[in-house]
């Protein structure tokens, strides 16, 4: 107990002596290219105009605004009524360059609207959802600390290092301004100096003859410390981790529980009110652009076990369609690589097998793929771009462990993309949204044919066409029964008398790429009748209203 206790209160002290520090992290090498809450803040308030609504999707704990931008032009149907792609970005806290990725996005739909046919018809016939910082006090806790590595949001409950558990941080003990990792010389230890990059550490594989010669931890973290009693959600959390599907019940920076958190509950909430989101994109750690999900995937370990009938892979006919679009990133970008892996609980995750919705997620930066482990190949990587994104391993002493080695990766180095490669990065990103983007789904009256057939009565026939993509929902979506069919009704009216079945017909869904299904009724009304049908897509178009006449033929 004593030794907990000299433990938890030594890193007590973490937070501020990380308050002092001036680190050399990437954000101090590339000051001035990322925005803070307040530069971000001028840049979506600087698109507010004709084309663009600026609201607050949410307060955050910190009392920052959670920017949401509405894209559209005026002309024709309201906005709440087009086929919508929902964007968000900078869920994790460090992962800031994908909120330059949304707002160049936004910047370009509005630069080219009147001036590009295709961008004009895009904001004339869709909707545009931007969020570019999910997470805006994780995101300044970045700017803060840009020595230390961390995805999360601070938990502000805890006053110790800016509302993060100090355990979690670590400690700056060779005074480079930077936590990095430490390594400990040990006989029989779990790790060993990797055979191809030797800056590099490895787990020993026994089983191949390996021995190990070192221990790993985070710098400064005494391994006594790590069973240091945290309350649950206090670690910081992690916005990316918060959502519903395969939650991470019980493991660091999940949160107390699903959505606790005011910004994850706001996106949550945001898409059961805006019924008409047909995709989402994603900026995170996690990816299924560049490379496809694969096949039988499975939970991640906390929960498995999950019964059958919870969805943990894509439905066999929704793969195809992911492992084109895949193909059209790879197209449009160039990128490669792969994302972070066991994404259970994450918002695309929630996005596809709890609201059966197209989403799709990579990173802005990742390493190409290529031979090697993926840490091999982002030493490469920085190689090549002479990028400092790994300190070697230096001498050190630990105030418990004695003589010690730091070194390891830069934080945040493998999140924050170099000023020199941001600018390239975006476009590539942005040219594909913009392919998304044309591609929603969307219904249209395609044809209406009425037929007399003697004796006041007529046959109607409604031809629908899904010109989009995208069907007008996935296969896992008809699955779960999510979004509401596709419904075609007759209105009924007292000078007409229905002679068919029913005056409403619904189907679950439509193809897209021209994907037809016709609708068929027979009804007695004296010839020049007016009727109405209305049609409803939920998420590719909403409600139309069609005039029909009752003329034409042998009206007898």
């Amino acid at each position: 107990v004593q030794s907990m206790i000299r433990s938890v209160g030594w890193w007590l002290a973490v937070g501020f002596a990380l308050a002092l520090a001036q680190p050399v992290g990437v954000l101090a090498q590339d000051a001035g290219t990322y925005m803070d809450y307040e530069e971000l803040t001028s840049a979506v308030r600087g698109l507010e105009g004709n084309l663009v609504q600026l609201s607050s999707l949410a307060t955050s704990n910190a009392g920052r605004d959670v920017w949401l931008l509405t894209l559209g032009s005026s002309d024709g149907r309201a906005l709440d009524q087009r086929p919508a792609l929902l964007v968000v970005a900078n869920l994790e806290a460090n992962r800031i360059a994908g909120s330059h990725a949304a707002l160049r996005f936004a910047e370009r739909l509005v630069a080219g609207y009147g001036s590009d046919p295709d961008v004009t018809e895009l904001l004339d016939t869709r909707t545009i959802y931007v969020v570019p910082r999910a997470n805006p006090d994780g995101a300044e806790l970045v700017f803060t600390l840009p020595g230390v590595e961390t995805p999360y949001k601070p938990y502000q409950g805890n006053t110790a290092a800016g509302g993060l558990n100090a355990r979690e941080l670590g400690r700056d003990i060779d005074g480079d301004g930077l936590v990095t990792m430490m390594r400990v010389q040990r006989p029989g230890g779990a790790f060993a100096s990797d055979t191809i990059a030797p800056r590099l550490m490895r787990e020993a594989v026994r089983a191949r003859e390996e021995r190990g010669a070192f221990d790993v931890m985070p710098e400064g973290i005494h391994p006594d410390s790590l069973e240091a009693y945290v309350a649950l959600g206090s670690d910081g959390v992690n916005l990316n981790l918060n959502f519903q599907h395969e939650y991470q019940y019980f493991e660091p920076h999940v949160g107390p529980h699903m959505i606790s958190e005011p910004e994850s509950k706001a996106l949550a909430d945001f898409l059961f009110e805006h019924t008409n989101v047909a995709a989402v994109l994603v900026w995170s750690a996690f990816d299924n652009l560049r490379s496809p999900t694969p096949t039988n995937r499975t939970p991640p370990p906390a929960v498995t076990g999950n019964p059958p009938d919870v969805p943990t892979n894509l439905a066999d006919d929704d793969r195809p369609y992911f492992e084109y679009v895949s193909e059209q990133f790879h197209e449009a970008t160039g990128l490669s690589g792969a994302g972070a892996p066991n994404e259970g609980g994450s918002f695309p995750q929630f996005t596809y097998y709890q609201m059966g919705l197209p989403s799709f997620t990579t990173p802005v930066w990742a390493p190409p793929a290529g031979e090697g482990s993926e840490d091999t190949r982002w030493l490469a990587l920085f190689d090549s771009l002479g990028v400092d994104g790994f300190v070697d391993w230096g001498p050190a002493t630990h105030p418990q462990l004695g003589d010690v080695e730091v070194g390891g990766f830069v934080p945040n180095a493998r999140v924050i993309p170099p000023a020199a490669e941001l600018d390239g990065l975006l476009e590539r990103h942005v040219d594909f949204a913009f392919w998304i983007a044309e591609r929603l789904p969307e219904v249209e009256v395609a044809e209406t044919v009425v037929e007399a057939r003697g004796e006041g009565v007529w046959s109607v026939t409604v031809t629908l066409a899904n010109e989009g993509y995208f069907p007008t929902q996935l296969a896992l979506a008809e699955r779960i029964r999510f979004n509401r069919p596709i419904s075609v009704r007759l209105l009924p009216s007292s000078n007409i008398t229905l002679l068919s079945e029913s005056l409403q017909h619904q189907i679950p869904r439509l193809e897209g790429m021209s994907g037809r299904a016709d609708f068929h009724w027979l009804i007695q009304a004296p010839a020049g009748t007016a009727a109405t049908i209305e049609v409803f897509a939920e998420r590719a178009g909403g409600l139309i209203t069609v005039p029909v006449t009752l003329s034409g033929g042998d009206d007898r």
